[in-house]
């Protein structure tokens, strides 16, 4: 199965090189280093190398405390932090400023394959969350390298769709070391894809051992000054196609209880901030982008932020964090982020990608749930108006991030072993 899967694969080449190509039209990332998608141009490291995988921009993040572990508890390693996207490469960059290795995860061909591990001749493998590839994981296992999945997560929808492929997902499941668990719902899952109870743990979720930057305090009061230290800011965090429609036109109903509030904007992939601003313009409504800004004391009521690390502080400075990817069928995103930044939290109901953690947060009231754009405005005209049932809500967020840390030492501990 795993042959034929394979002669799919070179067989689908031209198209997928096309779309590739097409992508690159709009984020010009994608035409940039192609050749590492065959496993061409990684770099040899005379030190051991340990391998971390991690899909985009989110994975990315919640992979970061469990990498600079790594860094300051083994110095005589080498790092090597692979990813599928532009945006999750250009995160890695940012995040590490070189201290690792980046390169893009080569396409589960088999000669991609060998070729990359060959130059690389990692010790270790971990990736994130759930990324089941099967020429990579066979290459893996015959050649000795042990694998880790950990911050492991499995949705029922996922699940029905490897079970559809069994006879190639559970022969690579079977090849994982171990696989550390974000839920107990999540082990179940995986062991029905075929995983056995020696191979599973339950951790946790990595995303609550988020920090926040050094230079957070310093950014924010900056941020604060700029755009108007008195100013009723809301922020929209990695929203997604579909979305910013409908937060422009709860921004307007904020407007008419508010004047002067101000919404930021950031959306899941910068390069959309010109789809965003024709929005503005087909509304009417005045904005402005994030680059180069150094005031917004006007009455500019929309900014729009086009660069890639900077949400966290709008965060920090925000009466109101709407997270993303929630009122459109995306799944939504990492709230924490916000919850540390100290911005009360609302979201949309489309949360599976964290439903776990959502579930836990609207249960013991660290977050809000909207279902439309006028509920969404009216919360946010609510929380402008009431700093106590702010203050309330990121209280109660705080707590929540506190109860749920350990991942990072279980999965620490886990990789200590492994090693």
């Amino acid at each position: 199965m795993r042959y034929f899967y394979t002669l799919i694969l070179y067989f689908t080449l031209p198209w997928v090189l096309l779309r590739l190509w097409r992508k690159g039209a709009h984020v010009p990332g994608y035409r940039h280093n192609w050749k590492e998608r065959f496993g061409i141009g990684g770099v040899e490291s005379v030190q051991p190398v340990v391998w971390f995988h991690a899909v985009s921009v989110g994975e990315v993040r919640a992979a970061e405390p469990l990498v600079r572990a790594v860094l300051k508890r083994h110095p005589g390693l080498s790092v090597l932090v692979t990813t599928t996207t532009p945006a999750g490469r250009d995160t890695v960059q940012q995040l590490f400023r070189g201290e690792v290795s980046c390169h893009y995860l080569p396409y589960d061909l088999s000669a991609s394959v060998k070729r990359f591990l060959c130059v690389i001749k990692p010790v270790i493998v971990i990736i994130m969350e759930t990324e089941i590839w099967p020429n990579l994981y066979y290459q893996l296992e015959q050649s000795g390298i042990p694998l880790l999945l950990v911050n492991a997560r499995l949705s029922q929808k996922s699940l029905r769709g490897y079970l559809k492929m069994s006879a190639l997902s559970r022969p690579a499941v079977r090849s994982i070391r171990h696989i550390a668990a974000q839920s107990e719902q999540d082990a179940q899952h995986f062991q029905r894809l075929g995983a056995s109870t020696a191979q599973l743990s339950v951790m946790g979720n990595l995303k609550f051992e988020m920090q926040l930057p050094d230079d957070f305090p310093a950014r924010t009061r900056a941020l604060k000054d700029c755009l108007g230290p008195d100013r009723c800011v809301w922020v929209a965090g990695s929203t997604h196609e579909g979305e910013d429609a409908q937060l422009l036109a709860a921004h307007r109903r904020v407007l008419e209880s508010c004047t002067g509030a101000l919404l930021v904007i950031a959306p899941r992939h910068p390069e959309r901030a010109s789809e965003i601003a024709a929005l503005c313009r087909k509304s009417g409504i005045d904005f402005r982008l994030s680059t180069g800004t150094t005031s917004l004391a006007g009455d500019v009521p929309v900014l729009i932020v086009d660069t890639l690390g900077e949400l966290v502080y709008f965060y920090g400075v925000a009466l109101a964090a709407f997270v993303g990817g929630s009122l459109v069928s995306a799944g939504g995103h990492n709230p924490v982020e916000a919850i540390l930044a100290g911005a009360p939290v609302i979201t949309g109901p489309n949360t599976d990608n964290f439903r776990n953690v959502y579930q836990d947060m609207i249960h013991s009231s660290a977050a809000r749930m909207i279902d439309t754009e006028n509920a969404l405005a009216d919360l946010i005209c609510e929380w402008f108006r009431d700093e106590e049932q702010r203050k309330a809500v990121v209280e109660a967020g705080s707590r929540l991030v506190e109860k749920n840390r350990g991942a990072l030492q279980h999965c620490l501990q886990l990789l200590e072993n492994t090693l």
